[in-house]
């Protein structure tokens, strides 16, 4: 009898699909591609010589204990630290609030693990973050997403959904936003829309999930305060994460939440995996007591805020005036709206010919919409390279552009 590997799998598996944007990476991040891809902190900024510092002094101090497992929470004292920062923040927990996780994403697919029963309501910013949007349906999730404008989710449509909701005695288990420099559009939620968000959480009875791995890399513009800062009755569930200020490979995050969520997300890691990377621990530990934390993000401020503006300016000079585009005051990316008759992918395709590239923006909506929308990311790319690769997409989008109008007229 030949064997069958589908009569083997799990419903709720048969459903799961790997990113259509992380699957087209592998074209776009060949050597010789100008890539706007991927969201990367660039290597340039790495801090090597640090690291070695940091590893060496671990090495004379503990032995080698660091590469052994550890807790499943985290380091102690690397908990103790995250939390001081969070207190820096505007937001005060104990260790049993604090969850070291593998990455935020890590955090994003234990939410949705602990919380999402199947047909469960989910909502989110669209366009919104492709990793959670895979979560929440890895787990059988109802993704709902909410419009968003240049002042973040639109909470006015927000709260009509939820009225219509309520109405049929439905219920919104959590909404997963990224209020700050967001993931694809660069946009951050204004200070009255997360005011009348904590508002809506209130009256509607749903938890928030805030994930803020670019809060801290602000180029312009005073500080809005976190939404967990905001919270009084412990409905935002909070995740940080090093990779965008640190080191992405490290894989460290963490959550910080309300004390009975904590130890269920510790239970169900502890059977995902044991714990997370140990080494990374103490190199983040090491790199934050050793004073080097606010200088290193201070830095990569100035780096990326250079790299922000050469994008933008380049996009004036090169882009067609029928292309618009968002102006972020931080974060890595900026979302690009194309004339309703370009479709993203199929320019993609012909960027890719003049070896260049950028996300088309499809897979960032939970339904069939953004065929003429994409993201670009300038944080990975040299400023010269920069200018370059938006030149040639300029030159590709009048070619498109004027071949359009010719159609048109005949």
């Amino acid at each position: 009898m030949s064997l069958k590997i589908g009569d083997f799998i799990a419903k709720r598996a048969e459903q799961v699909k790997g990113s259509a944007i992380r699957e087209f990476f592998s074209l776009t991040e060949q050597e010789d591609v100008i890539s706007f891809a991927g969201g990367f902190p660039s290597a340039d900024y790495f801090p090597l010589e640090q690291v070695k510092e940091i590893l060496m002094e671990n090495i004379s101090a503990t032995g080698y204990s660091f590469l052994q497992y550890g807790p499943t929470e985290g380091v102690g004292q690397l908990r103790s630290s995250i939390l001081e920062y969070m207190q820096r923040l505007g937001v005060c927990g104990e260790e049993s609030n604090l969850l070291v996780t593998s990455g935020s994403q890590q955090g994003i697919d234990l939410i949705c693990k602990l919380l999402i029963n199947p047909g469960d309501t989910v909502l989110v910013e669209e366009p919104g973050y492709v990793g959670a949007l895979g979560a929440v349906k890895n787990y059988e999730g109802k993704l709902v997403g909410i419009p968003m404008d240049q002042k973040g989710i639109r909470t006015d449509i927000l709260e009509r959904y939820l009225q219509k909701i309520f109405k049929n005695n439905g219920k919104v288990k959590f909404i997963y936003l990224v209020p700050d420099f967001q993931n694809p559009t660069g946009i951050s939620l204004s200070f009255e829309r997360r005011r009348r968000l904590m508002e809506l959480a209130s009256h509607y009875d749903f938890l928030i999930v805030e994930d803020n791995p670019y809060g801290e890399l602000r180029y312009e513009g005073e500080k809005l305060p976190l939404l967990k800062s905001m919270d009084e009755e412990q409905r935002v569930i909070y995740l940080g994460s090093f990779s965008k200020i640190f080191i992405p490979g490290i894989r460290v995050g963490w959550v910080l939440g309300f004390k009975e969520l904590i130890t269920k997300m510790i239970s169900l890691k502890q059977s995902t995996d044991l714990c997370s990377n140990i080494l990374g621990q103490y190199l983040v530990l090491g790199f934050y007591q050793g004073g080097h934390f606010e200088q290193h993000v201070k830095l990569l401020r100035e780096k990326y805020r250079r790299k922000c503006r050469v994008m933008l300016k380049a996009m004036e000079h090169y882009f067609p005036s029928q292309i618009h585009w968002t102006k972020p005051k931080g974060g890595f990316f900026i979302w690009v709206t194309f004339p309703s008759y370009i479709n993203a992918h199929e320019l993609l395709l012909k960027c890719l010919k003049e070896k260049v590239a950028f996300v088309d923006g499809k897979g960032f909506f939970c339904g069939c919409r953004g065929d003429n929308t994409a993201r670009f990311s300038f944080s990975e790319q040299t400023e010269e390279d920069i200018v370059i690769g938006i030149e040639r997409i300029g030159q590709i989008l009048e070619a498109e552009i004027n071949s359009s109008r010719l159609t048109a007229s005949r």
